[in-house]
């Protein structure tokens, strides 16, 4: 059985690898920081966000089973992405912000658990 505590850690996890996802794109990053990105600056957001969003799903399934733990990252994730787009789409200077927040509140659920 899985935790809310672990749930919660997965959605903030999740929300941190579509912030460094969106931060990889041009003009995200433009918006977030008023300059664009070096190519190694977005290629390291390309990549630290597949690697979060993979040791994410990893969490989920090791807790839940491969049936299971795969459907509740599905929705997960799309909330997850939902709250990306939608600070993109109001609050874009906030996203890093709240990527530093969401990975430190994820990072202290999951040793709660």
């Amino acid at each position: 059985m899985i935790s809310n505590s672990v749930t919660i850690s997965i959605l903030n996890f999740s929300y941190l690898a579509f912030g460094c996802l969106s931060l990889a794109m041009f003009s995200h990053f433009r918006d977030a920081f008023k300059r664009s990105p070096s190519q190694i600056q977005s290629r390291i957001l390309y990549w630290s966000g597949w690697i979060i969003l993979g040791a994410s799903y990893y969490v989920g399934v090791s807790y839940q089973g491969l049936a299971y733990g795969s459907i509740m990252f599905t929705g997960i994730i799309s909330l997850a992405a939902l709250l990306v787009i939608l600070t993109l789409s109001y609050r874009a200077r906030h996203l890093p912000h709240l990527m530093t927040a969401s990975g430190i509140l994820g990072a202290l659920l999951m040793f709660i658990v």
